[in-house]
């Protein structure tokens, strides 16, 4: 991809919400620009220098809500890897410790899962603890809840419809076209930031290092996902041409077509330290995350081989989405050492594929 010489500044301009409800706005999905400032809506989270090495432990900086401070971590000094190897080793580890989490339950145990929907409302489904899905649940209902189902509410928290259930509870599956389809529209949104997040990191193949920072919490009604990078130092004066955006929009369309599932696995804060040992900002948004529960848990997605760290919940597969483009690419920090971008997006789901968009 060739940098394109001439920097400007793109601006915001208005979406929907996704849902058929309060916002009767559909996205002219291209052309029309975001209605919100959203370099203004979201700061970008505190970015320090990290990453000194000492006789084979790395000195890590905690994100600044974590009470630990600077912590050793017993581990290797990270070597130089080619995007394509950090692709790999992540996707290794990622399969190790789901095997090694799958071991842990030698044998097969029972429990009882409540449906408690508008539908069906009272069946009981006995399924196998850690292994069975609210998804395995939809199947023993009907291919509309396989179909329909973007997230699950287990014990009235939002689950994901392929993570594995851990104990006998009551589920409801919920919908785009719920009364109030705020968990569903912001699951979605956080998917495409996801898959965006996935389009830029591969764009550049091995010539330039790009490093993912975090896809920040953009509210829906902003009408745009985002995710903030920083890119290789030789790429500081470029910004991308029309062309380059439609490419980028062109590879997301391929995740679209490819059906891939949003797989969920929940580690030890030192198992994805060690996954993006080579991200300094991944790292310090790994401290934040884990800093916030005792067990320091912290939540992996995957995508194909692309894997990122997501609280979620997020959406079941990327053919739910129907339009999608990478819209805008905006200069945050133009001071801070490292220049970060902010790449901006828009989508619409599948259930609105037959709504006319002009």
């Amino acid at each position: 991809m060739r940098p394109h010489v001439a920097v400007r500044r793109q601006s915001a301009g208005p979406g929907t919400e996704l849902s058929d409800g309060t916002s009767a706005r559909i996205l002219s999905f291209r052309g029309r620009r975001l209605e919100a400032d959203l370099r203004a809506a979201v700061g970008v989270p505190a970015m320090e220098a990290m990453a000194a090495t000492v006789r084979g432990l790395r000195l890590w900086r905690a994100a600044s809500g974590c009470r630990t401070g600077w912590r050793f971590i017993a581990t290797s000094p990270a070597v130089q890897l080619s995007p394509t190897e950090l692709t790999e080793m992540r996707n290794d580890l990622f399969n190790k410790e789901k095997k090694r989490q799958l071991s842990l339950t030698p044998r097969t145990e029972k429990i009882e899962v409540k449906h408690v929907g508008k539908t069906d409302s009272g069946t009981v489904f006995v399924m196998n603890k850690n292994i069975s899905t609210p998804y395995s649940c939809a199947m023993h209902l009907s291919e509309w809840y396989c179909r329909k189902s973007i997230l699950a509410l287990v014990d009235g928290q939002p689950w994901e419809m392929y993570k594995p259930l851990t104990k006998s509870c009551e589920i409801k599956f919920l919908t785009f076209k719920d009364p109030d389809p705020r968990e569903v529209n912001k699951a979605y949104w956080r998917s495409c930031a996801m898959m965006m997040g996935c389009v830029i990191e591969r764009a550049f193949k091995d010539e330039y290092v790009v490093s993912l920072i975090r896809a920040p919490e953009v509210p829906v009604i902003a009408g745009a996902f985002c995710y903030d990078v920083v890119l290789d130092k030789r790429l500081d004066e470029w910004m991308p041409t029309k062309e380059n955006l439609r490419s980028f929009t062109k590879d997301a369309h391929a995740l679209i077509y490819k059906d891939l599932p949003f797989e969920t696995l929940d580690v030890d804060a030192k198992v994805a330290l060690e996954m993006f040992q080579h991200n300094k900002y991944k790292i310090d948004f790994i401290e934040e995350k884990a800093s916030q529960n005792p067990e320091r848990i912290v939540k992996l997605h995957r995508i194909g081989d692309f894997i990122d760290v997501s609280e979620g919940p997020l959406i079941p597969r990327t053919s739910i989405c129907f339009q999608y483009e990478v819209s805008a690419v905006h200069n945050l920090q133009p001071t801070e050492p490292s220049l970060v971008r902010r790449f901006q997006g828009l989508s619409l789901p599948v259930h609105l594929r037959e709504v006319k968009v002009h």
